[in-house]
């Protein structure tokens, strides 16, 4: 098989680089593509991955990317970018460009396979979560509440979405109006107007304004003014139309009854008048209805994902509720300050809290690059997990990896503080691989929580651990014996009267690690973690 490499680098730096490096892998062929014809290239070329550099990441250039996702020809091409510096990633924007992973310059040729190798096996996960996002984001378009009626259909007319407001002013469902009135609501027969509008639309009117009359589901008449506005992807082609539709039943009863009544022109041009000023008002203040829903809506989501995981948040934005899983293998840290009292009584209680919060915020940056969900504080202990919400493997590794990592920082900022003449934080940190139990627990204040005997478990290993050190059970130990280097340290009492084996993790083995104190691992330890 001949595996084919598309780069897009302007400069050629990059290109030379890779060429140079894989000119022994003969199974490889490597191309080159300017940066804005990233997505004509791959059209020709049907390469299996697509590398591109910083540079890509223009205005220019990022439309080429997002055609790459849209085209179902070219959408399942994984797309890695090589940069020479490390921002905090956002996740996000990333995403929606398309790019999958990030290779930071200088980078050998193993790590470049592991990573190509890596985008190989999940590319079709990856996918997956994109098409998701990408119809996330078709239904933000419109303000979910909004007393309008709103709908979504897509490009051979099939009707895919409505809101609320379209919901209460026909009193049908999606599924019912689909039933009812799927047949005959494209034909050209029964509902010309609409497919006289998408016509237009068709031949590039930028909306389409129409009325017709409609029998709701209780049976009564009403009049309707429907604008349809389609929606283009980046090579102009319609993919979707928009409809926006009002109830004018009002106004139409109101014209019929200044008809019938035959008033002088001079009236009907005043209530004319003052029926464009109210409707004038009433625009107003839907604008105003419209703008103020979609800042709520912002809030309510920006406050969701400070407090829920990602996942979860999208489950009660959807749904309004997010059921409780059973995850099997989760890791469960838990940590806590010595002589916390102590210092509590030595320091005034801004400052206490001040470094506190520098602590808790390092352990939070530590244990986001290392695929770990936060879960609680209380006091002066720090709670997370590994292995949920998205399920993996190699979350007893990851876990661990951050432990060492908590303790070094620790270690590090007590030599600081030593030096100053303060006095020193000191944590013990112990860690638990089980079952739980996790979900959102409240009506009015959510909190994602976890609950099974692994987190009492954890707790202990914490209680019975040492400063500076990181203690774990035996469960957790059986998943990492083969590349860390662990001390057995005896049995710990628990609950029900039965016992626990504890291991201090001193590090990762030499042969795994890349620094001296093994902390941080080798291409080959991320070679072996990146097939979990």
């Amino acid at each position: 098989m001949n595996y084919k490499i598309l780069i897009a680098d302007d400069i050629g730096t990059e290109f030379e680089h890779i060429r140079k490096i894989m000119n022994d892998e003969i199974e490889f062929t490597i191309l080159k593509t300017p940066q804005s014809n990233i997505y004509q290239t791959s059209l020709s070329e049907n390469p299996n991955i697509i590398l591109i550099t910083k540079e890509c990441l223009s205005r220019s250039s990022i439309g080429s990317l997002i055609s790459l996702k849209q085209s179902t020809e070219t959408n399942n091409i994984p797309v890695l970018l090589i940069t020479d510096y490390s921002p905090r990633v956002n996740i996000d924007r990333i995403f929606e460009y398309g790019i999958v992973d990030i290779v930071r310059v200088p980078y050998e040729k193993d790590e470049l396979l592991m990573r190509i190798e890596a985008a190989e096996s999940r590319k079709e996960f990856q996918h997956e979560i994109y098409k998701e996002h990408e119809w996330l984001r078709e239904l933000s378009i419109v303000a979910k509440k909004t007393a309008t009626g709103v709908a979504i259909i897509n490009a051979i007319g099939k009707l895919e979405w409505i809101n609320e407001g379209f919901e209460k002013l026909y009193g049908y469902s999606l599924e019912e109006f689909k039933e009812k009135f799927e047949e005959s609501l494209f034909d050209k027969q029964q509902n010309p107007y609409l497919s006289e509008a998408i016509n237009l639309c068709k031949k590039g009117a930028e909306s389409n304004v129409y009325e017709n009359k409609w029998l709701t589901k209780n049976g009564k008449l009403i009049w309707v003014q429907t604008t349809l506005t389609p929606v283009y992807n980046e090579q102009n082609e319609i993919i979707k139309f928009i409809a926006i539709e009002s109830d004018i039943t009002a106004l139409k009863k109101a014209e019929e009854r200044l008809e019938a009544k035959n008033q002088s022109l001079i009236t009907l041009t005043e209530h004319l008048e003052s029926t464009n000023l109210l409707l004038e008002e009433q625009r107003e203040e839907i604008k105003k209805q419209k703008e103020y829903i979609e800042k709520q809506k912002k809030k309510s989501e920006e406050l969701l994902l400070n407090i829920l995981p990602f996942e979860t948040a999208e489950q009660l934005k959807k749904k309004g509720y997010a059921k409780s899983k059973q995850y099997r293998l989760v890791s469960i840290l838990f940590t806590d300050f010595k002589g916390f009292s102590d210092l509590a009584n030595t320091i005034d209680s801004q400052t206490l809290i001040t470094e506190l919060n520098f602590y808790i915020q390092k352990f939070d940056e530590i244990i986001e690059n290392h695929f770990i969900e936060k879960i609680k504080t209380i006091g002066d202990a720090y709670m997370c997990a590994g292995g949920l919400p998205l399920r993996n493997k190699s979350n007893p590794i990851d876990v661990t990896l951050a432990g060492l990592k908590i303790q070094k920082f620790m270690e590090k900022s007590a030599k600081e503080k030593i030096k100053n003449n303060e006095t020193p934080w000191e944590l013990r940190l112990g860690i638990h691989t089980g079952d739980v139990i996790a979900g959102v627990i409240g009506k009015k204040k959510f909190a994602y929580d976890i609950w099974g005997d692994a987190v009492n478990k954890a707790c202990r290993m914490e209680q019975a651990g040492e400063v500076g050190k990181v203690n774990i059970s035996e469960s957790t130990y059986s998943y990492i014996k083969e590349y860390f280097d662990c001390t057995y340290r005896g049995k710990i009492e628990i609950k029900n009267g039965g016992q626990l084996k504890m291991y201090f993790v001193n590090r990762l083995k030499p042969e795994f690690s890349k620094d001296k104190e093994g902390i941080t691992p080798n291409i080959k330890f991320m070679r072996i973690l990146s097939t979990y």
